[in-house]
Parts: C-alpha cells; sequence; structure tokens
C-alpha cells in the first residue's frame, strides 16, 4: 500500500475546500432560490384566492340579472297576454262598427237634422 505524501495531502486539502466552498456557494444560491420561489408562490395564491373573489362576485351579479331577466320576461308575458285580450276587444269593436255603421249614419244625420233645427228655433 502506497502512502499519502505531504504534498499529495495538501493538494487534497485545497482541493476539498474549494469543493466546500462551491458547495456553500451553490447552498446560498439554493436557498435564495426557495425564498424566491416561496415569495411567488405566496403572490401566486393571494391573486387566485382575488381571482376567486372576484368569480363568486360575477356570479352573484349574474344569479341577480338572471332574476332581473325572468321577471321582466313574465311581465312582457303579461303585457302580451293584456295586448292579444286588448286585440281581440278591438277587433270585435271594429267589426261591430263596421257592421252598424249604416245605422250609425243614420242616428247621425237624425241628430245633426235636429240639432240644425234646435239652431233655426
Amino acid at each position: 500500500m502506497s502512502k499519502i505524501t505531504k504534498v499529495d495531502q495538501k493538494i487534497m486539502q485545497q482541493h476539498l475546500r474549494e469543493s466546500l466552498k462551491i458547495a456553500l456557494k451553490g447552498s446560498l444560491k439554493g436557498k435564495e432560490t426557495i425564498k424566491l420561489s416561496l415569495t411567488n408562490e405566496s403572490k401566486v395564491l393571494k391573486m387566485l384566492a382575488d381571482k376567486e373573489a372576484e368569480i363568486k362576485r360575477l356570479h352573484n351579479v349574474i344569479d341577480i340579472r338572471d332574476r332581473e331577466i325572468s321577471e321582466l320576461h313574465s311581465k312582457e308575458m303579461n303585457l302580451l297576454w293584456d295586448l292579444s285580450k286588448l286585440q281581440k276587444d278591438n277587433g270585435a269593436l271594429q267589426e261591430y262598427k263596421d257592421n252598424n255603421e249604416r245605422e250609425i249614419g243614420y242616428w247621425e244625420k237624425k241628430i245633426m237634422s235636429h240639432v240644425k233645427k234646435k239652431k233655426d228655433n
């Protein structure tokens, strides 16, 4: 077995010191990287929480708008129903007027002649 010489021992010690310095520097860089990663992770989690709150708020707004739309749709249907009734009544009145126009003309003529007689007196 060969013995390690003093020169080889000094070279090994110097190499170990340099290796340890490099390992320490790498460890410090790793620590900074982990710290930065945790900072970024906390920022991302805060952003996600804010986005979730915004999405929840928007869902509430959508629900309110849906209820308003349903209410307006119901009112529109009621108005359309009332309109159809009025159109039916108007059609019936128009038919009555068309059927009785001669009679109306007769009574208008009679009333006008009666009014003229009163004016002449």
